[in-house]
């Protein structure tokens, strides 16, 4: 019987590969296309199909914030956007085969982005579908549906399953470190031609640079995106590890080593404090008034979570700020063109040149808005969707040449807003706004209570996640917002808070008993007289 048993499991084998392997030769030995590629890279993956099912989740977490893309697949989508599919799909496979194993849920969470879902579908539905032009779609856009769509798959992946115990800084550390593989599209044009190949895998920031070999940027001076993001990210590691109680510990004990692995990466002094002064000047380099706004609010929120308001440590930094400020003041029209740019909202003087260049950015932003806020009641109650017409947007590129006017015709078409509330409420409606509205009030519960009631030892990552959180949805409220490219920021920050808390925390039934039960106030019994 076992004879019998072996025979015919070589027989489905030997009929399973063989076909395959003969139709892979003759792929082969055919001029490769993109399909043949995607069928034998699938190929030559499948011997890893062991590592992925024991490796999944923590690849998905190291892909998160990875520049990277997969050019094989039609589209070029993100590594994420595949690592999600891939991950929530063994996770409903070890679901079904393994009993023990149950999902991380959060229901408070969980509806809203359903409901979303179901909005982003709808109104793709009822604005000429989802339009993907790689594919034999006649209209552009439909990527942006499938990284929003992705982003929320990608949650449901995130917290398909607990960070096991003791790694949750590991987690933490390839959350935010992989977004340091942007750096190989800002450094592209400094690339030997030889390592050109990189770039199939990794975006290049500037495409005309690369083949001029001149400096990136298109202006009198250097403007690094992925050296900024890189950098932020360094940032960010710093303070969800040390929090600025730990930053600011110039007490604790010195080392010669910049970095121990000890319970998970951590920075020690005075490398620490040193890191984050670099990474956070560096990231000026980029031009981005938004970089220093974003840090400030972050480590206001920060500063107010970790109770230092009261602290011996709030009057010392506000000394050293304002000291840094006196020091800046007089030499702002000094620094690199890229830093004035970055600090152009302040009142320094900087270069008449970087001056009116910030404010023709800002010209723009606000006739893009002008045209634009007129039509949000058009599209109130169904939105717009993110399908473009090819014709409609050469039509405006060729008007916009004639007219020799700027580009805010496209932009307005492409719903490329630079404004958080114009790239939701115009592409999606009223609709798409109370899903995100609904998330946005269901995650900051979730991360309130993981702040609260969380595992001793997780409170420095609960509350730089809550804080990264709010100071994130105001900036994208406030000052700068993409709705389409950024939902995967809120997702993938509540998504790492659930699967590293195992959960949204509550505060413990016993503890809940001993904080309701207060003793009944009562007068002192005055003392008898003696008989």
């Amino acid at each position: 019987m076992t004879n019998a048993v072996s025979i015919i499991r070589s027989l489905l084998i030997y009929g399973l590969c063989l076909p395959f392997a003969v139709y892979l030769g003759y792929i082969i030995a055919q001029p490769m296309d993109r399909p043949s590629f995607v069928v034998v890279t699938i190929a030559l993956m499948l011997p890893l199909l062991p590592v992925m099912l024991k490796w999944h989740h923590f690849i998905l977490v190291m892909s998160w914030n990875m520049s990277m893309v997969l050019f094989f697949f039609p589209g070029s989508p993100s590594l994420c956007i595949i690592m999600s599919v891939v991950s929530l799909t063994l996770s409903i496979i070890q679901l079904i085969l393994v009993r023990q194993m149950k999902f991380v849920s959060v229901p408070s969470v969980i509806l809203p982005l359903v409901f979303l879902t179901l909005v982003v579908i709808v109104t793709a539905n009822l604005t000429g579908g989802i339009g993907i032009r790689v594919l034999g779609g006649e209209s552009y856009g439909g990527k942006r549906y499938v990284v929003l769509l992705g982003a929320i798959v990608g949650f449901f992946a995130l917290t398909s399953q607990r960070v096991p115990l003791g790694k949750e800084f590991l987690y933490v550390a390839i959350y935010y470190l992989g977004t340091l593989t942007a750096l190989m599209g800002s450094f592209a044009p400094w690339f030997p031609s030889g390592l050109h190949f990189i770039f199939t895998l990794f975006p290049v920031e500037n495409i005309r640079a690369l083949m001029e070999g001149n400096t990136p940027g298109g202006g009198p001076y250097l403007r690094l995106g992925g050296l900024t993001f890189g950098t932020m990210a360094v940032a960010f590691y710093i303070l969800a590890r040390h929090g600025i109680t730990g930053l600011a510990n110039l007490s604790e004990r010195w080392r010669f080593m910049p970095f121990q692995f000890k319970h998970g990466l951590s920075v020690n002094q005075p490398w620490r404090v040193l890191f984050f002064i670099g990474v956070f000047v560096v990231s000026l380099m980029g031009g981005y008034r938004s970089i220093p706004l974003a840090m400030g609010l972050l480590l206001l929120i920060q500063f107010y979570l970790e109770g230092l308001f009261r602290s011996r440590l709030a009057p010392v930094l506000i000394l050293i700020g304002v000291m840094t400020a006196v020091l800046i003041i007089p030499f702002s029209n000094k620094l690199p063109f890229s830093v004035q740019r970055s600090l152009s909202f302040l009142p320094l003087n900087i270069d008449p040149m970087v001056r009116m260049d910030a404010e023709t950015s800002s010209e723009w932003r606000l006739n893009i808005w002008r045209d634009v806020i007129p039509t949000i009641p058009q599209y109130l109650v169904v939105g717009k969707g993110y399908s473009i017409d090819p014709r409609e947007l050469e039509m405006s590129d060729d008007l916009a040449r004639f007219n020799n006017s700027g580009s805010e015709v496209g932009a307005a078409i492409s719903s490329d807003f630079h404004n958080g509330p114009l790239s939701l409420i115009i592409p999606l409606g009223i609709f798409g706004v109370i899903g995100f509205l609904w998330f946005l009030a269901a995650s900051i519960r979730c991360l309130l209570y993981n702040f609260r009631y969380g595992e001793p030892h997780l409170k420095q990552i609960n509350i730089f996640l809550l804080a990264s959180f709010v100071s994130k949805m105001i900036f994208f409220f406030v000052i700068f917002g993409a709705f389409y490219s950024e939902l995967c920021v809120f997702t993938g920050i509540v998504g790492l808070s659930i699967c590293i808390n195992g959960g949204m925390r509550k505060l413990v039934p016993a503890l809940a008993a001993k904080r309701a039960v207060v003793p009944p106030f009562r007068f002192p019994k005055a003392a008898r007289p003696a008989a």
